[in-house]
């Protein structure tokens, strides 16, 4: 899954069609995306997968607290948005050298499918900023799942409203865990 081109897509198919909706299909399932205005789209990314066997992880353990570190980082969380994530909190995402860090933890044992890797600093109950590596790609300039992922961790662990401002190198999205389970993801 991949949050910011089913946005793209969305976009191209809801001006070619001249509509307000769109459903776009994945090997995995139905992906909603709806018109906003202001040349934002928002796609339904679907119910975050949180359990030790959906991340997937090697072995079972708390997927809020997993026993995983790498240099200064400890205490991460895990979310699975269509791919697995591991979400660090930190004071300063910028004094991370995430170059560095995120190959090693992208491919620890931990992880079976490898996974994304994200460092959140919170800025406020409904803002963060968030620096990416891409399991496979590296670092990246925006990752819609990742966004997604740093919200459900936040918001899982007390930190967080459910509406979320996710600022990335490349640009800002807005995520909303609904109350439904289901997360939104808006953005231009």
């Amino acid at each position: 899954a991949c949050g910011n081109a089913a946005r793209c897509v969305a976009s191209i198919l809801l001006k070619q069609k001249s509509t307000n909706k769109v459903s776009l299909e994945t090997n995995e399932r139905i992906i909603e995306a709806f018109n906003c205005g202001n040349g934002h789209i928002t796609v339904d990314m679907g119910v975050p997968l949180i359990k030790w066997q959906e991340i997937p992880l090697l072995k079972k353990q708390d997927t809020l607290h997993l026993s995983l570190s790498c240099d200064m980082l400890s205490d991460a969380v895990a979310v699975n948005m269509g791919n697995p994530h591991c979400i660090f909190f930190v004071e300063d995402e910028n004094s991370v050298e995430l170059s560095i860090i995120g190959p090693k933890l992208e491919s620890h044992p931990i992880f079976p499918e490898k996974a994304n890797i994200g460092i959140a600093k919170i800025l406020s109950n409904q803002s963060l900023r968030l620096k990416v590596w891409e399991r496979g790609v590296g670092i990246t300039a925006a990752c819609g799942t990742a966004a997604c992922a740093a919200a459900i961790a936040a918001v899982r662990r007390g930190l967080m409203d459910r509406k979320i401002e996710v600022q990335l190198p490349g640009g800002t999205v807005y995520i909303e865990w609904q109350e439904n389970n289901h997360v939104m993801l808006t953005g231009p």
